[in-house]
């Protein structure tokens, strides 16, 4: 019923491991990445009333309800475990591609912004940092971050390759993230974050280290939260006996479904789909429309640092194009095969 059910490829994952040609839309919503928060109170915040009839077939769909995150028992709403989209796609998925040449083997993912908040502070001497200490490198950014001379310098600078995933609408965003991180032997970040886990959960060594940088509006004290709730998940090489059972249970591995019920849960039975297909195009627009309005009159700006230029907040600019990314738009009429290789986009600083 809502544009976010179908963010990179998430719904397209879904399809595939169902064995379906196809993506549907489904009743209700689904968590759409890791938080370390809970997902009602940030992935479902917009639409409150979801999930207060426990009885409704309009679910809200979590990955986990053993995350450290948050403890399902504290919500008024009812919220149903299914799984990471990932994992079902590596599942359907079967065995890893290899790497193609020493970039292919270290990916750096770091901290990311969107259109409407910018990731502030030394991208360079991040990046710097982690040629030092990895060598030559992919570095994947958010088609947001890349669009930034600045940012996309730092790294292309350092000597790493960089590549994106495409914009999160796109249907084959996943299976690029499964090729390049299927390929890797290490997977780095400077937080704790979604593709650190998927990483994981694929076998990769992991390290969350360096610079935490700064994301316009948010507050020191969130991350030093999630560092003090998984300490096993910081540091420079972490250990994978420790760290591979909470990154499954973070990703709702204990949770995945046979393709029958999840189909059920998805509401992707008969002609189950067709009313979230008519609300998507319908009145999921006036919702969101709403919903984005809101969002800029409440935004708050975030104080700049020393010597460091004013974040410009929800400028118009920018609010506009992430308003409009949320539009509908018709799904996919096909998907890659599950399994098969989908490359990253290769970005490289303008002439």
């Amino acid at each position: 019923m809502e544009s976010q059910n179908h963010f990179y490829g998430h719904s397209a994952a879904f399809a595939v491991y169902a064995g379906r040609p196809r993506p549907r839309h489904i009743h209700g919503l689904v968590q759409h990445g890791w938080t370390a928060v809970s997902p009602v109170q940030t992935h479902f915040r917009d639409f409150p009333k979801v999930g207060l009839d426990a009885g409704s077939r309009r679910r809200l769909l979590v990955w986990s309800h053993e995350s450290r995150a948050w403890d399902p028992r504290e919500e008024r709403h009812t919220t149903t475990p299914v799984g990471a989209q990932f994992a079902y796609l590596a599942r359907a998925a079967g065995p890893t591609p290899k790497p193609r040449d020493e970039r292919d083997e270290v990916v750096l993912m770091p901290v990311h912004g969107i259109q409407t908040q910018r990731v502030r502070g030394d991208h360079a001497g991040l990046a710097r940092l982690w040629r030092e200490q990895e060598g030559p490198a992919t570095a994947c950014l958010y088609a947001a971050d890349a669009a930034d001379p600045d940012i996309l310098g730092a790294y292309t600078g350092a000597g790493h390759r960089v590549v994106v995933l495409g914009e999160r609408m796109d249907a084959e965003f996943l299976w690029r993230l499964w090729t390049m991180l299927g390929r890797a032997r290490r997977v780095v970040s400077n937080r704790l974050s979604t593709p650190v886990l998927y990483g994981g959960h694929l076998g990769a060594d992991l390290g969350v280290y360096g610079d935490a940088l700064r994301i316009d509006g948010e507050s020191d004290a969130m991350n030093e939260r999630v560092r003090q709730t998984w300490p096993e998940l910081h540091g420079q090489h972490l250990d994978p006996a420790t760290a591979g059972p909470v990154v499954d249970r973070e990703l709702g591995v204990q949770h995945l479904l046979p393709a029958g019920e999840l189909e059920r849960l998805l509401g992707w039975r008969g002609l189950g789909p067709a009313i979230p297909a008519t609300e998507f195009w319908t009145t999921s627009v006036v919702s969101r429309a709403v919903i984005n309005l809101r969002r800029r009159a409440d935004a708050p700006s975030a104080p700049p640092a020393p010597a460091e230029e004013a974040p410009t907040g929800l400028a118009f600019g920018p609010w506009l194009r992430a308003a409009m990314s949320y539009l509908p738009r018709p799904l996919p009429r096909s998907l890659p095969a599950a399994g098969q290789l989908v490359e990253p986009i290769e970005v490289r600083p303008a002439a």
